[in-house]
């Protein structure tokens, strides 16, 4: 599927290195449990630490010159966010803002010890690089999406990935996502969310059930995002 697609995808290995150095105390860390809509860090804030969500979900995103908010990531469980102890010297402030789309669990891992495991253990600094390029490249293709596909074809894509994401493959497929939040993970204004919900609904794809989004028709709704899915 190439749909619009947010959700950093998890690597097994690096995945299953974080876990040891958490099970083996090998790393300084605390757990958190965070209710949805509270913040691991803020733009501006400074970061010590890297974070690995156990379960939930974390929403990574950042505040435009023009005033939107734009989710850059979704971070699932088994996946890692918090990377600012990479930096050269210097100040190492977030210019980002993670916060949880619902209840999660995240180990706060210190990020002089992380940084100190990958440089003395080859495989998991591969894992490490071969993890942040992935999200590069998920970066990059987003760009590239948002500059050549309108917002309803991307508004549809990103519908099929959401259901793909939480396991909703079967109509009616109910996402629990308000307008200002998918307004946000597309980077446009909630008046252009509403416009296109109202040119789905009326094409059959989609309904509205009181704060849900229902997929009515899947294979309409493919048709609509075209060259944004690709065949099965």
């Amino acid at each position: 599927m190439e749909a619009i697609n947010l959700f950093v995808a998890i690597h097994p290995q690096l995945k299953t290195v974080v876990e040891r150095m958490i099970a083996e105390n090998l790393v300084r860390y605390e757990v958190l449990e965070l209710e949805a809509g509270e913040y691991l860090f803020r733009e501006g804030d400074g970061i010590r630490s890297t974070f690995y969500v156990q379960r939930g979900l974390v929403k990574l995103s950042s505040n435009s010159a023009d005033g939107y908010a734009k989710t850059i990531f979704l971070h699932k469980a088994g996946t890692l966010l918090g990377f600012q102890e990479f930096q050269e010297e210097g100040p190492k402030s977030s210019i980002l803002n993670a916060r949880t789309s619902m209840r999660s669990t995240v180990v706060v891992i210190d990020a002089q010890d992380f940084s100190r495991y990958l440089q003395a253990n080859g495989d998991a600094c591969y894992a490490m690089a071969q993890y942040l390029f992935s999200m590069l490249a998920l970066e990059t293709r987003e760009a590239v999406n948002s500059s050549i596909y309108s917002v309803l074809q991307r508004f549809a894509a990103l519908l099929l990935n959401l259901a793909h994401e939480f396991g909703a493959n079967h109509e009616p497929a109910l996402l629990p996502f308000s307008n200002a939040e998918l307004a946000e993970m597309l980077g446009v204004h909630v008046n252009s969310i509403a416009n296109a919900i109202t040119s789905l609904r009326r094409s059959g794809c989609i309904d509205k059930q009181r704060s849900y989004l229902a997929i009515i028709d899947f294979e309409k709704l493919r048709s609509v995002a075209e060259n944004l899915v690709a065949s099965e």
